[in-house]
């Protein structure tokens, strides 16, 4: 089983919770009451803002009232992608499947099959697919793959990258266990140093930068994806 992330005690939990008060008013639909509710009784969800922000209360804060904004703004409980059962559609080229050595689920990610013109449907996409997945009501990290082999930069889009990543480091507190980068071209150096800057140190040390079968270090050989070199052949591959 996976080593959760840390839960701090209720006494540290309210002492966060003291501080977004002010913050939150009369919300006055600010917020889905939904998340407020989450604030005021989840302890484990408090301590993802906690953890995020290193333990620094008055920062949690102002993650939480930022956090809380920016998903009723972005609608992200009005969202649901279900009835998408095509498998053909480029939208399938991110999914949940199997878990890594700790026991964290993977979300793999194929940006071979980005489609530009319908970035906002990828990014809503994405949205859901983190706000549905397995363990979400207990605040369970994810372990990304990105599974760049073949991944040139006429395949790259910035934009999309910049979402994914500000997604993970403003939007999901504590949510991305570790992102594993895969076989990604040397040609797309100057992609990633473009937006590495806006992760954190912390954030970046949660990247890892892997070729071949090193893979393997993180995720059991059987559970690896053909697309990364694994024998698991549930890839996303249009006819």
């Amino acid at each position: 089983m996976a080593e959760g992330p840390t839960t701090f005690g209720k006494e540290e939990c309210d002492e966060v919770r003291n501080q977004f008060q002010p913050l939150a008013g009369e919300n006055e639909g600010k917020y889905y009451e939904e998340d407020l509710a989450r604030i005021r009784s989840d302890d484990v969800y408090v301590s993802r803002f906690l953890s995020h922000q290193k333990q620094d209360k008055a920062e949690a804060a102002k993650m939480m009232d930022s956090v809380l904004t920016w998903r009723k703004e972005n609608g992200v409980r009005d969202l649901d992608f279900s009835n998408v059962k095509d498998k053909e559609s480029p939208l399938k080229s991110m999914f949940y499947r199997g878990q890594d050595k700790e026991g964290a689920n993977i979300l793999w990610v194929q940006p071979k099959y980005f489609d530009g013109t319908k970035r906002r449907e990828f990014e809503q996409y994405l949205l859901w697919l983190v706000e549905t997945r397995p363990g979400a009501e207990t605040s369970s990290q994810i372990t990304i793959a990105l599974a760049l082999d073949g991944v040139g930069l006429s395949e790259v889009d910035v934009e999309y990258i910049k979402f994914f990543i500000n997604l993970f480091m403003y939007y999901c507190p504590d949510t991305m266990k570790r992102m594993i980068v895969h076989n990604m071209h040397w040609l797309l150096n100057g992609v990633w140093k473009g937006v590495s800057v806006l992760l954190s140190e912390g954030a970046k040390k949660r990247v890892v930068f892997l070729k071949n079968q090193d893979i393997h270090a993180f995720i059991a050989e059987e559970n690896v994806l053909t697309c990364c070199g694994g024998p698991d052949p549930n890839c996303y591959k249009p006819q």
